[in-house]
Formats: C-alpha cells, sequence, structure tokens
C-alpha cells in the first residue's frame, strides 16, 4: 500500500513544530535561545526528518535512536549555547518530553483526517499559547511572592544557573563602576572559573598587595567598603563577570559586566540560593 507525501509539507510541519518546541522548552528552563539560532536548528531537524522520509530503504531500529538522538543534541547544543554536561542532557531530555505531549496530540486530530492547513496552525499556537501561559503561571506562583528568581551567570562562555535572593535591604554600589553589587557565594564561582583561581582570590583578602598575581585579571578584582547588618565595617572582594540574566515572570532583566561580591559566610537563606541580588537590579 502506497501513500503519497509531499516533502515540502513535511519540512515545513516538522520545522514549525521543532521551532514551538526548542521556545517552549527554553521558556520553561530559563535558557538564553536566540530566535536566529532556534531557526536554525529547527530547519536542521526538519531536515533530518526530510531524509529519513526519503531513505529508500528500512533503518534499523538502534540507527534511528543514534540518528533521533544526534539530532536533538545538535539542536539543544546550538540553539541554546549548551556544550555539555547536566543541563545539556535535561534539554534534551524535555525537548523529547514535550514532543511525545504534543506528537500525541498532533497524531489523534491527523487520525481523525480533520487535520488542514488551518486547524493545523491553530493547534500550534493553542498548544504553545497553553504550555507558555502555564509556565508563566508557574513561575509567578512559585518565585514572584517569594522575591526568589531563576539567575544565569555568563563568564568566558561558561554559563551556569542557579537561584537568587531578591534582597531588598542591599543596597551596596561600586563607587567606581557606579553599580549596584550582588553578593555571591564563592562556591558558585567557582563553577566558572578554577577551585584554585577562586583560592587565590580569597587569599588576598589578608594580602591585597598581591592582587595583581592572581592571574584573574580579566575578572577585574577589587575591593569594596561595606557595612554589615551590626553596623561594623569591612571589606569585600568583588569581580566582574560577561552578563548576569535574572528570570522574573514579566520579563527577563540582563546585566551588563556584573558586579558580584564574593563571600564565603553562610546564607541564611539555605545552600539553595547562591545569590543575593541587589535591590536596584529589578528597578
Amino acid at each position: 500500500m502506497y501513500q503519497r507525501m509531499y516533502i515540502d509539507i513535511v519540512f515545513m510541519t516538522n520545522f514549525l513544530m521543532d521551532y514551538m518546541l526548542l521556545r517552549l522548552v527554553g521558556k520553561f528552563l530559563h535558557l538564553d535561545g536566540k530566535r536566529r539560532r532556534c531557526v536554525i536548528s529547527a530547519a536542521f531537524g526538519s531536515f533530518v526528518s526530510c531524509l529519513l522520509v526519503c531513505v529508500p530503504f528500512k533503518i534499523i531500529f538502534p540507527a534511528t535512536v543514534l540518528i533521533h538522538g544526534g539530532c536533538a543534541f545538535f539542536m539543544a547544543s546550538f540553539a541554546f549555547r549548551l556544550k555539555k554536561g547536566g543541563l545539556l542532557v535535561k534539554t534534551i531530555l524535555a525537548l523529547y518530553f514535550t514532543a511525545f505531549v504534543v506528537g500525541g496530540i498532533y497524531q489523534a486530530l491527523e487520525t481523525e483526517r480533520t487535520m488542514t492547513v488551518k486547524i493545523f496552525l491553530l493547534f500550534l499556537a493553542g498548544i504553545y499559547g497553553t504550555l507558555y501561559t502555564l509556565g508563566c503561571v508557574t513561575e509567578t506562583f512559585r518565585f514572584g511572592r517569594r522575591n526568589i528568581f531563576p539567575v544565569t551567570l555568563k563568564y568566558q562562555g561558561k554559563l551556569q544557573q542557579t537561584y537568587g535572593f531578591y534582597d531588598t535591604g542591599n543596597l551596596l554600589m561600586d563607587p567606581v563602576k557606579k553599580q549596584p553589587v550582588s553578593i555571591i557565594k564563592q562556591e558558585l564561582l567557582g563553577s566558572l572559573i578554577s577551585k584554585e583561581q577562586v583560592k587565590k582570590l580569597m587569599d588576598i583578602k589578608d594580602k591585597p598587595e598581591e592582587l595583581e598575581n592572581t592571574g584573574s585579571v580579566s575578572l577585574q578584582p577589587h575591593f569594596l567598603s561595606c557595612h554589615t547588618a551590626d553596623g561594623k565595617k569591612g571589606l569585600l572582594l568583588a569581580v566582574i563577570l560577561d552578563e548576569l540574566l535574572i528570570q522574573t515572570p514579566e520579563r527577563v532583566v540582563h546585566v551588563g559586566k556584573p558586579v558580584l561580591a564574593i563571600t564565603s559566610e553562610p546564607s541564611a537563606l539555605g545552600e539553595e540560593y547562591e545569590i543575593l541580588l541587589n535591590s536596584r537590579l529589578l528597578n
């Protein structure tokens, strides 16, 4: 039994589905996926799907798994600039799970022979709008009232995600950069640079004259004067990263060249929140 297929329809169907899935997964996982990179990734995934359809012979199951897995790996890594690690695996699994849910609904409509171009476009818009709204509502409920937001740090091509507490009492300013200063745990900084560099940075608190010998010139390490809650004066070592992204329920706040003061003191908020965001950042 033969079935007529139009390769251009196959390509556009897969392209629109893949693009929607990438945007949704990026929203759910708070990934920095640019539209252009998502378009290229979706086009690649659609191209691979068309190739599989056009192959004149049956591909064995293990080979199919490898092809689809490699395709998902490229799409996730290119769209969101992920290189390796748990976040990339999490993104790939999220893509497969979302594709499974959306694909099941699509197959049900197609089986009933009610799928037209108009219905397909309405289907995409409805699925995207529903899942996007659900994600926004979930974020608002989880983070908005508690002043806790997903945070992404960028430094020399490396990304690190965590949660930050919007500290309304943190009014620390960098007198030279004229920028608000957030507080970061040294363990979190160690995920962006080597632990050896972090150790050298923390050691110079006792020997400020060795500031230039740490090998971390690009971090622009410097000291900030501060007052603790009990009124005591002190010094905090601060560094400058490439970018800080704060995901609020309404928007993503981009902070270029953020100033972050390093602390080794335990946080009253617990281990989950590794950044105390400055109160001026979201204003």
